[in-house]
């Protein structure tokens, strides 16, 4: 997949949570702010959002899932951040 497919990635917990943070490529995100469910893919418009509950990694070769009260989403030219645990 050309480069330009993929979504760069990086999900961050507070210290006190002690949970895996994650960094990486893409190929979207899934979760879940007050008006529902949602995805980002690449070339998503900037974007940020209070998340809720769920948050779905669709990596190349894995789905990852994280579970979390609520967090934070920031799109802004293919790079997502994501602060979980709030």
């Amino acid at each position: 997949m050309p480069q330009d497919n993929f979504l760069e990635v990086k999900i961050l917990w507070p210290p006190a949570a002690q949970k895996e943070s994650f960094q990486g490529k893409v190929k979207a995100i899934s979760s879940k702010n007050r008006l529902g469910n949602f995805d980002i893919l690449p070339g998503h418009a900037n974007f940020i959002s209070l998340i809720f509950n769920t948050l779905t990694v669709h990596a190349p070769d894995k789905k990852i899932n994280y579970q979390f009260k609520r967090g934070v989403l920031e799109v802004s030219e293919n790079k997502v951040k994501i602060f979980l645990g709030l």
